[in-house]
């Protein structure tokens, strides 16, 4: 698999910003991610297209355009020229996706999460998960927490296959359209019920995607 996921640069904020303005309506209130970068309250992941990877595959893509590999993963390096221009080279990560956390008390709260839109659909929204709930584990915190639009219904299945559960609701939370928002908690992380849940879970991804880097 030609993604991994570690911690936020300060080199990546620039991607980070069009990934925000391209997935959050225009009354999104920006998030100060330079400030918030070096805050230990808070911790930004971001996904990112390995160099090697997707230089080797996109130089598979023949004159005519036509893909030398249909898989999902080749699926996606095609796309890389769309969202990156050319075959996605520069001195810097190609950000596919990226999702900002909050530590609380003892929850992990998910501020936002998002996906370059050429790029969704193929596993990087999982991934930002993945790598969340592995954050609070390693923060010793007991649940993770997050708002999601009622409308939502594509991420609120992808937040309740990872054991997240409505408890709630936020009337007119969202600025734009004074949507509600859907309260959503995991049972205790360290459960042995929640826990094995999300190791099996952590194992379907890598035997369908391969194995990934992950530095969280």
């Amino acid at each position: 698999m030609d993604v991994a996921l570690r911690r936020m640069r300060v080199e990546d904020i620039s991607q980070v910003v069009e990934i925000e303005h391209e997935a959050f309506s225009p009354g999104w209130v920006g998030t100060r991610f330079r400030r918030e970068l070096n805050s230990r309250h808070c911790r930004f992941l971001v996904a990112y297209l390995t160099g090697d990877g997707v230089a080797s595959q996109c130089s598979e893509v023949s004159e005519a355009g036509e893909p030398a590999d249909s898989s999902m993963w080749g699926r996606m390096v095609r796309s890389v020229k769309s969202a990156f221009g050319g075959s996605g080279s520069g001195e810097s990560d190609r950000v596919a996706g990226y999702v900002g956390i909050w530590f609380q008390g003892d929850q992990a709260h998910i501020t936002e999460v998002a996906v370059r839109s050429s790029l969704r659909g193929q596993g990087i929204g999982e991934l930002l998960i993945i790598g969340t709930v592995r954050a609070a584990y390693e923060q010793g915190l007991e649940e993770v927490t997050l708002e999601a639009r009622v409308s939502n219904f594509i991420a609120q299945r992808l937040y309740d296959k990872y054991g997240f559960n409505e408890v709630g609701i936020r009337k007119n939370y969202y600025a734009d359209n004074r949507e509600d928002a859907v309260i959503m908690t995991t049972d205790r992380i360290h459960a042995s019920a929640y826990r094995e849940k999300f190791n099996a879970l952590q194992e379907r991804f890598f035997e369908r995607y391969g194995e990934v880097q992950i530095e969280i």
